[in-house]
């Protein structure tokens, strides 16, 4: 009996994980055009940002891929980041460095996105790459 008891309790606390919703919004339908669109902003979006000069008026949370070089360390992980088009506020957490070693002539790739923080724009860096 208890055997049985348990292998009921077991299938209904698994029976919720094999339920899905299926209704409106989970597949395309006519009435809502190709793509299935329900609402919601269809046009431009941000630009990503790629140059250190564009951070100063980016958006908040604008993806951003910057290629160039560490120059100063400002705080534990505020940096200093130089490009052709001039310098930013990066802040990269230790592990993003994944153990190497970035010196001012290391030519790097960061990716990340802006952020307002300090009083000011930065970017949040998510993945730091070395370039060769």
């Amino acid at each position: 009996m208890r055997a049985l008891f348990l292998a009921l309790c077991l299938c209904l606390c698994a029976t919720p994980v094999l339920a899905a919703f299926e209704g409106p919004g989970t597949a395309p339908h006519p009435q809502y055009g190709p793509q299935g669109y329900q609402g919601g902003f269809r046009g431009p979006q941000s630009a990503a940002v790629t140059r250190a000069s564009q951070v100063a008026t980016a958006h908040e949370d604008t993806p951003c891929t910057l290629t160039g070089s560490i120059i100063e360390q400002i705080s534990k992980n505020r940096y200093l980041f130089r490009d052709a088009s001039g310098t930013t506020i990066v802040n990269i957490g230790h592990k993003k460095f994944r153990g190497q070693t970035v010196t001012p002539q290391t030519r790097i790739r960061l990716v990340g996105e802006v952020d307002f923080d300090h009083g000011g724009r930065e970017v949040d860096v998510d993945y730091l790459e070395i370039v060769r």
